[in-house]
This record gives structure tokens, sequence and C-alpha cells, in this order.
């Protein structure tokens, strides 16, 4: 994370929690309500230094961190193998351990054959504590093969709360294998916070900056790697050469961003404002873009065929 976000003008602060990393020999559990106010009082220590604070958050400290900062507009939040459902979690593990609630409510804890702890107290505190709201635009890394947290529960808080679901084909829960690893730091340089130079391309235009870091941070995990350049007009995507450019709409009424890309051919989707074939067998095509769902598929097929073309020429 800090090596994509440093060089951006980012700062990081990496916070153990408690039995991890360098406080694993603390002796009190790793449970959310020491968690939560440790994360609380983190948070407000940096709101007396910084005023945009963005969250990355791994597994559980997700879920940690959806109960802590349910009133917080943070900067950008970024999960990765996010557990979002505590209550379904606990539930799935009794059924692998044969417990039911009757028993774990008179035993207290039990003790698993995987490793892990099942507390009746911790099983109560998740039903008092659903997650309601979470204001903060986010986006997500789902593993294809977690084994914690099944895709349909992860796709129904992305519907929820507007998350941005990136899912990592042949993925596990811990990403630790070279193609994983490779799979998590192309999303982090996609997803991470944006380099100043860009936010300043929209000044003033936050519904428009919110759009263009949607589209840049799909059009980099899917097209893939490209360098970006901000000039005084447009923001252009390139590989050998530029495939894909970003600018503000041609009239002061139109909202949105314009996307403009070039193919070896007309493009007759009604989805595209106009195009133009400024020489032979080359045809620029404009699309001006007003809503996050209208960054799909579809856009990014058509700016793959565009990366290809710009690069065979």
């Amino acid at each position: 994370m800090a090596e994509v976000v440093c060089p951006r003008g980012w700062q990081v602060l990496g916070v153990d929690l408690p039995g991890h990393g360098s406080r694993q020999g603390e002796k009190d559990a790793c449970v959310p309500w020491r968690v939560v106010p440790e994360l609380q009082a983190v948070l407000a220590s940096l709101r007396e230094h910084w005023r945009q604070i963005a969250l990355q958050a791994n597994s559980i400290g997700a879920w940690f961190s959806l109960l802590a900062f349910p009133d917080e507009r943070l900067e950008k939040c970024l999960f990765v193998s996010p557990v979002v459902d505590m209550v379904q979690l606990i539930q799935r593990m009794m059924q692998w351990e044969s417990i039911s609630q009757e028993t774990l409510e008179r035993l207290g804890s039990v003790k698993t054959s995987f490793g892990e702890t099942l507390s009746w107290q911790y099983y109560q505190y998740a039903i008092a504590h659903p997650i309601a709201r979470w204001p903060s635009p986010t986006a997500v890394l789902y593993p294809e093969r977690d084994n914690l947290t099944p895709r349909q529960e992860v796709e129904a808080f992305a519907q929820r709360f507007s998350w941005d679901l990136s899912v990592a084909a042949e993925g596990e829960h811990w990403f630790h294998t070279p193609e994983q690893r490779e799979v998590l730091a192309r999303w982090l340089m996609a997803y991470g916070p944006l380099p100043p130079e860009e936010a300043l391309f929209f000044q003033g235009r936050p519904e428009e900056l919110v759009l263009y870091a949607v589209f840049r941070s799909r059009l980099l995990f899917q097209v893939g790697a490209a360098g970006i350049k901000v000039q005084k007009s447009q923001i252009t995507f390139s590989g050998k050469y530029g495939f894909a450019f970003v600018s503000h709409p041609r009239r002061k009424w139109d909202r949105g961003i314009l996307v403009s890309f070039g193919l070896f051919y007309r493009q007759a989707s009604p989805r595209i404002r106009y195009a133009v074939e400024p020489y032979p067998g080359r045809w620029t095509h404009h699309l001006l873009v007003q809503r996050k769902e209208e960054i799909d598929d579809e856009l990014m097929g058509w700016l793959t065929e565009a990366r290809w073309f710009a690069d065979a020429k």
C-alpha cells in the first residue's frame, strides 16, 4: 500500500490490532468492544493533523471498520477479502463444528477444530450491532475462492452501499501466492487514492471527480496498467500511444465526463454522442458518462479494443 500511495502524496499509518503484528504478546483478545474504541481513537487523533484520510482494511479489519466509522466520511476506503456479516460467519462456523446456539450459550465459548474460538458474548455483540450505514466511497477486492465470506454476501453489501466490487479469479482469502499478490498490487494501483494533479483537474466539480475515479480505477484494473498524463484540456491514458481520453463536456450545461477513444471502425451504439473520421481507417468516438452505472463492461470492452488499435499503429 505504501509503495502505491506515498508517491501520490499520501502518508501511511499501519494499525496492529490486539494479537497481531507487534501486539502478538498481548493477553486481551481481539474483540470488537475493545478494537472499535481503539480505531475511533486513532481516527480522532488523525483528524487533528490531516483533513484527508483514507482507509484500507483486510478481512476482519473491514468488519471492525464498518462498526467503528459508520458516521465518518472518509476520502476513500479499500477493503480486501472483507468480512461483512459476522453473524452469518459465526453461524457458518457453528455449522462446521455441529454446535447449536443452545450449546454455545451454555458453554460460553468453544474452541473449534480449525483453531478459532466461538464465543457467545461475541455472537451476541454481532447481533446487537448490525451494519446499518456506510457513507464513505469504497472499493472491494473479493477473492473468488474466499472460504470465509460467500460472494452473495459481499455483493449484497456492495449493492446496498454502492461499493465498487472487483472479483479476483482464483483468489483466496489471503492473497499469498505471487500471482495473487500481483492481482492485489494491480488493484491497489487502480483503486488507491488519486494523485493530486488528477484531482485538481476536477477542482470545483465533485460529481465529475467521483465519476472519473470510478472510470480510472476500472480502466486500470480491467484494461491494464497505463500511463496517465494530465494536460490542460484532457487526461490521456496511454500504452505505446494514447488510447483513452477524459475531458470536461463541451457544453457547459452538460454534467459528467467526456470519454474519447479511437477504433478502426465506427461504433454504432446509441451511447456514442458523436464520432468523426479524422483520417481513413480511424474513427474517434465521444461518449458522455453521467452515471457510475455507465462505466460498465461494454465501455471497458471498447477501451480494450481502442488500446489494441492504438498500440497496433
